[in-house]
């Protein structure tokens, strides 16, 4: 008896200690830097400000806990129409961002992001794949950023199924061998749809 308790305490003290280890791995976020870093993004949009936003951004892993930066995140939904242009004008700093982005990404923002997203299918499949292989690990399912259109056309199926082609189409003219395997699965989803 005192052996499976000492077994059990010795356990338990165990999963105490990874937790407390995971805890303290968790990134502690900016958010007043974040948001400093976006005001001066949106209002002179640049490579170098960019960059300091990825700087603040965590990398591969999403934040579940953004109360302390929600107005932050409001702020940057509000003006994404800034870095969307960046975007789809092929800057990969920018392109990078908006999927880097997806890390504090909730609700309302993240349906902008998955439209956006998807759309940059359209203006450069290369750089949406390359920067979609970096960021897999933000994206358990493909299907939220795929099946994201610009424009809300739930009504119109002949809409949707022309957005579809698209980019299927955009994907295929991707031939580069690093890139087949996830141009491959972006295919699939998409005709499942």
């Amino acid at each position: 008896m005192k052996r499976r308790l000492t077994l059990i305490g010795a356990f338990g003290c165990l999963v105490l200690t990874a937790a407390a280890g995971f805890a303290q791995t968790a990134p502690a976020m900016d958010w007043k830097g974040l948001e400093e870093a976006w005001n001066a993004y949106y209002l002179a949009p640049s490579e170098e400000g960019a960059q300091k936003m990825l700087s603040l951004l965590p990398g591969s892993e999403k934040i579940m806990d953004i109360k302390d930066g929600f107005l932050v995140i409001n702020s940057i939904n509000d003006h994404l129409g800034v870095l969307e242009g960046e975007m789809y004008s092929g800057n990969p700093v920018a392109v990078k961002l908006g999927f880097r982005l997806y890390t504090i990404s909730y609700g309302a923002f993240e349906v902008a992001l998955n439209k956006i997203l998807g759309s940059l299918i359209a203006f450069n499949p290369r750089m949406f794949l390359e920067e979609l292989e970096a960021q897999r690990s933000l994206f358990p399912s493909f299907d939220p950023i795929l099946g994201s259109y610009l424009r809300d056309i739930p009504d119109d199926q002949v809409a949707r199924e022309l957005e579809r082609n698209l980019r299927i189409k955009a994907l295929e003219s991707i031939v580069e061998k690093p890139l087949k395997s996830i141009r491959n699965e972006c295919i699939k989803v998409l005709k499942k749809m």
